[in-house]
């Protein structure tokens, strides 16, 4: 069976950014409520939330399955910050599209590639909308995290700037079946380019978040919320006490916190056993 929210939070791990020193007590338990009213929004829009430590990898099995109405969340450790995180800025894509469909109607096989329908002189025009839908969801976790749930610390994305799709370059991605492979600029071979044009388009994506925009946003997530929080399928632990939690060394057989889907005994524990 896949984690639940309350699998997730009752099981902190320890976290570079380490919240559990760095935030108080109601802090966290802010945190963790957030997470359930995210769970219960989803819920409401009919997706499915996947809490396990295997978020990088689930998303390659959503592309190579096509339509499934699932979100892979957890990517490490981190719970406060990075989870959160990862929360709202799903959020923030539900909201952009249609948060019914899978994928909230995106193609999974964006952004490195398009539908083989789509003519090669239209490739750009067709990733536009989805690299706005990205930067969006990339820079407006402070904005968007904090007129939900009142949070104020920092909410990290999974790097620094956004996964776009950009025309250009010659970096190749394996794309999903029906699909043909874009050759794109990427921030590892092309960083200079890419990191140009990802700038400009997130400091467009900011003019985007206005208080109409965020009102607009609460009254869509509030609703699904109210749907899904009488789908529970069982009462959730108060906040409070999950919060006070303390973080602690995965076991043997749980899932890496690198997101691998490997066991922490043949990855990263198997290294830490090694030195």
């Amino acid at each position: 069976m896949p984690a639940t929210v309350v699998d997730a939070v009752r099981t902190p791990l320890p976290c570079p950014c380490n919240c559990h020193e760095a935030l108080t007590l109601d802090e966290r338990a802010a945190g963790i409520a957030a997470l359930y009213r995210f769970d219960d929004a989803m819920r409401g829009w009919g997706q499915t939330v996947i809490w396990d430590l295997a978020a990088p990898a689930l998303w390659r099995i959503q592309q190579r399955l096509g339509e499934v109405k699932w979100v892979a969340v957890r990517d490490g450790g981190c719970i406060h910050s990075r989870l959160l995180g990862f929360c709202v800025h799903e959020t923030i894509h539900a909201v952009c599209g249609d948060p019914a469909l899978p994928n909230y109607g995106t193609p999974v096989g964006l952004p490195y590639g398009v539908p083989e329908s789509v003519p090669r002189t239209d490739e750009a025009a067709y990733l536009h909308p989805f690299n706005q839908h990205e930067a969006r969801a990339w820079v407006g976790l402070g904005a968007v995290g904090y007129r939900l749930f009142g949070i104020e610390w920092t909410l990290l994305p999974a790097r620094d700037v956004g996964t776009y799709g950009f025309v250009g370059g010659n970096a190749v991605v394996e794309v999903p079946p029906g699909y043909r492979a874009v050759p794109h600029y990427d921030h590892e071979h092309h960083a200079r380019r890419y990191y140009a044009l990802a700038h400009k388009l997130e400091d467009e994506a900011r003019e985007w978040f206005t208080e109409a925009r965020l009102d607009e946003i609460a009254a869509k997530f509030e609703a699904a919320e109210a749907i899904g929080r009488a789908r529970r399928p069982s009462e959730y632990p108060p906040p409070r006490e999950v919060a006070r939690l303390r973080p602690g060394k995965p076991g043997r057989n749980d899932l890496c916190v690198c997101g691998s889907m490997r066991k922490w005994k043949h990855c990263h524990g198997a290294q830490l056993d090694e030195a």
